[in-house]
């Protein structure tokens, strides 16, 4: 400051003010040369520290918009597939809508019985048919409770066996195997079975009288040929009893011949 005062009125003061920059220019240019970087890297560093924190909260918001878009998506196939059951009609002779139901409980591979919740008070009665949203054949009620009633799917080897008809008229039978699996069995093939038929219930004959006629029943796997006249070849399920949420139980007969603690429908 008393250099700045005395170099304003000229003289020696303004000589000495002069040479004290020259000398001073480059230790400030140094010392400009080392606080700078450091002082550009920590406003770096503070804005580093900012962009993590809001790539964090971006990051959380996505897997926030993530969760709710599969819930929303969950929830419109479940809407979708209890719209379908309530909507189904199976057939002229079922005068009645079919009892809805969700599938509370499944067993393990020993025991591969679902459980539903409705049952005699809603309607639910042993013997009846379970069918998904599809209509595909899922299953036959083989106990029922006042609340709840247990399901045995067809693909269990103690299920009642289904005749199907085959594309040529021909009758067939469709037995479980258990672990999610179905067998067809032609006991007079009068030709070669192509794969990948469809196969629907018979509907009533002989002595079983458990399924409805024309009800989803499996695709056969692969093509076969008549063995000694008969044919057996492997058939995928329609229904997916693994992923399967809402089934709907169907009243059958209309006016049901079966009662609990009878086994098997008749079939």
């Amino acid at each position: 400051m008393t250099l700045d005062i005395r170099a304003s009125r000229g003289g020696f003061g303004a000589d000495l003010r002069s040479t004290v920059q020259v000398v001073m220019a480059p230790l400030q240019a140094a010392v400009n040369a080392v606080v700078t970087p450091v002082v550009s890297f920590s406003d770096g560093l503070s804005n580093l520290a900012g962009l993590r924190e809001e790539n964090q909260r971006l990051r959380d918001r996505i897997e926030s918009l993530e969760r709710e878009a599969a819930q929303v998506g969950h929830l419109e196939s479940q809407v979708s597939e209890l719209e379908t059951l309530l909507a189904l009609r199976l057939g002229e002779d079922l005068y009645q809508l079919s009892v809805s139901a969700e599938v509370t409980a499944r067993g393990g591979t020993l025991d591969p019985t679902l459980t539903i919740d409705r049952g005699t008070g809603d309607g639910v009665h042993t013997g009846q048919p379970v069918v998904d949203g599809q209509g595909a054949l899922i299953g036959l009620v083989s106990e029922a409770g006042e609340a709840g009633a247990s399901v045995i799917p067809i693909t269990s080897r103690r299920a009642p066996a289904v005749t199907v008809r085959l594309p040529d008229g021909q009758r067939g039978v469709v037995t479980g195997q258990g672990a999610g699996a179905l067998e067809l069995s032609i006991l007079e093939a009068s030709g070669p079975l192509e794969g990948g038929e469809l196969l629907v219930t018979f509907g009533p004959y002989g002595d079983s009288n458990a399924y409805p006629k024309d009800l989803d029943v499996g695709i056969v796997a692969e093509a076969a040929d008549p063995q000694f006249g008969t044919i057996g070849v492997r058939v995928e399920p329609m229904g997916d009893i693994e992923r399967l949420e809402y089934v709907a139980v169907i009243p059958w007969p209309p006016a049901p011949q079966f009662r609990d603690g009878e086994a098997d429908g008749g079939a």
